[in-house]
């Protein structure tokens, strides 16, 4: 519905719930940490099995679920368009081109680029929505671009080959999901709901783990004990659980504010990146993420509560 529609101001706009602004702070805290441990785990998982392995798991585990609270079913034909949008773009080749970027960049500064999704979430709603930036937006917009630069820049200009090719993967996985947040926000009558979660994760774990097998063979690290924590972790608690939740804020919040909501994910995982494998909080990096900071929140504070915006709907 555009934000030109009486109807729409006609319905009074809905507030988050507590717990549910509870489970969206869980959420960033488990995907935060994901990222030190897809660092781990890919010093021994490859990155295609370290993907497919995450999405089998989680498609295992919420079938078996949904079958169990009598919710398993087919998905209705209006919506395989938003299943497979979600299954390909922001699970499949989001998480199968950030674990092999983590092979040659460290996670913090990984998490930043790949979740900072504004960057093409903003003009693309205005091109794809038909939403008119206001020119808080455009500067929001030239903030994140110039924090990006200051953290890419530097650490392009002193990379080999292999952590360009990274830079540029986490650049591609942040468009991916940046088109499915817009797919999502154009889709009208599809809930994101429980009942569509095990077909998106088998979307994503069936080419991931075809492939798998043709590039890298069979999963020989499965004999090693610890990838199954690794795996247990990535897969039921980062995957099953969490998608759930992310994609109820894409489709109950505006995109502004859902990228505000997601820049918690790198901040955490910068933080423990910062403990865990000593990564440095060099000043470029500080910086680049003030910049986006003040990018992301600067559309948003007008509007800072948990409410829906009109604007963006």
């Amino acid at each position: 519905m555009s934000a030109s529609s009486p109807a729409i101001h006609q319905k009074k706009p809905k507030t988050i719930s507590g717990p549910f602004l509870v489970c969206v702070v869980l959420a960033i805290c488990i995907w935060g940490g994901n990222w030190p441990v897809m660092k781990y785990g890919s010093q021994y998982i490859p990155p295609l099995w370290f993907a497919a392995s995450r999405f089998v798991s989680a498609a295992l585990l919420s079938f078996a679920i949904a079958a169990a609270i009598g919710k398993l079913r087919l998905p209705r034909r209006e919506e395989w368009p938003v299943v497979l949008g979600v299954g390909i773009l922001q699970m499949g080749l989001f998480t199968a081109l950030v674990t092999g970027a983590l092979h040659f960049v460290m996670p913090g500064r990984a998490s930043l680029i790949a979740y900072a999704t504004s960057i093409w979430v903003v003009p693309g709603a205005a091109l794809v929505l038909k939403q008119r930036l206001s020119g808080q937006q455009r500067l929001a917009t030239v903030f994140s671009y110039i924090g990006m630069a200051i953290v890419v820049m530097p650490a392009l200009l002193h990379a080999d080959l292999h952590g360009m090719i990274g830079y540029l993967m986490l650049g591609a996985a942040s468009l991916s999901w940046a088109i499915n947040i817009l797919q999502i926000k154009s889709t009208k009558g599809v809930k994101l709901d429980f009942d569509l979660l095990p077909w998106q994760t088998l979307v994503a774990a069936v080419p991931l783990t075809i492939l798998a097998f043709a590039v890298d063979g069979a999963p020989t690290f499965l004999a090693e004990s610890h990838s199954w924590y690794v795996i247990a972790y990535t897969g039921p608690l980062a995957t099953a659980l969490t998608f759930l939740i992310v994609l109820q804020m894409t489709q109950r919040l505006s995109p502004v504010t859902v990228s505000v909501c997601m820049l918690g994910v790198p901040v955490v995982g910068i933080t423990l990146s910062s403990f865990i494998f000593g990564e440095t909080l060099s000043a470029d990096l500080l910086m680049g993420v003030a910049l986006i900071c003040l990018g992301l929140l600067i559309p948003a504070l007008p509007r800072m509560s948990w409410r829906r915006s009109p604007a963006v709907s």
